[in-house]
């Protein structure tokens, strides 16, 4: 699978600057998301990366790389860099085991979080990983936990579920932008097929199985978010933003309900 050029050219482009501001830091770099699964679609993508180091970073490395990542996030012609520094022996124990820990969301460093911390970033670690730089991740000692990853989609789905049932799709407020729809369809999707496959899909696959798991009703709504995601300039399957945002809502509600019917089968 190709790795879209643009995700690579940021990866190397961290990486030059991190090893002048901290020289050694930086043994493994793995690309994860879409960038590793051949879906990577800017400007909707952001650079999903995994660095593996070996200890965790004091006060004076820490200052050094938010001055990478503040540096990196300045450059708005670039997707932003999202992901977790973890050490090997972090990378073996897992995510249930490093709860918190340095990470980068949305190109903002932050010293310590649970951003991305979950069996979804290990489970494409094994699967898909793209290695930048260091060794392949099979040969680490990856955790593995594909139960976990079950569970996880579950919790996921559950806590979207309780948020959508306090939302009025009939509300006046005003409308989400195009990609908060893509996100909340395609990913809801997602967490469906991990939940019931216990394999991680890109968005795009996700959206696809959308369309051959759930009834016709929900077609449209699944192929408008396919087409932010991969064809944006066509026009939108919708004539009004507040009916696509209703049927958005409706169908993560759908979603939601069907696996949390599924989940208690099985508990069943």
């Amino acid at each position: 699978m190709t790795t879209h050029p643009l995700a690579l050219s940021v990866a190397d482009a961290y990486l030059g600057l991190v090893d002048a501001a901290v020289p050694g830091f930086v043994e493994a770099l793995y690309l994860v998301g879409s960038a590793a699964m051949g879906d990577f679609r800017p400007p909707l993508s952001d650079v999903d990366f995994v660095v593996v180091s070996p200890g965790r970073p004091g006060a004076g490395d820490t200052a050094a790389l938010a001055k990478v990542h503040a540096g990196l996030a300045l450059d708005r012609e670039i997707p932003a860099l999202d992901g977790i520094y973890l050490t090997w022996d972090d990378l073996q124990a897992g995510p249930l085991a490093i709860p918190d820990g340095p990470c980068v969301k949305q190109g903002r460093f932050l010293s310590s979080g649970c951003h991305n911390r979950h069996p979804l970033t290990w489970s494409v670690l094994g699967a898909s990983a793209v290695t930048v730089r260091g060794p392949l991740c099979a040969g680490t000692g990856l955790w593995r936990g594909p139960a976990y990853l079950e569970r996880w989609a579950l919790g996921r789905i559950d806590e979207r579920r309780s948020s959508l049932l306090e939302t009025d799709p009939g509300s006046d407020e005003e409308q989400p932008a195009t990609e908060v729809i893509e996100r909340t369809v395609l990913g809801m999707c997602r967490l469906h097929y991990i939940f019931s496959t216990r394999v991680v899909p890109s968005k795009s696959d996700a959206g696809l199985y959308g369309l051959i798991t759930f009834q016709r009703e929900w077609h449209r709504i699944i192929d408008e978010a396919l087409r932010i995601r991969r064809e944006p300039k066509v026009a939108s399957l919708y004539t009004t933003p507040a009916e696509r945002r209703r049927d958005a809502l409706a169908f993560a509600r759908h979603v939601a309900d069907d696996a949390y019917a599924l989940g208690f089968g099985r508990c069943g």
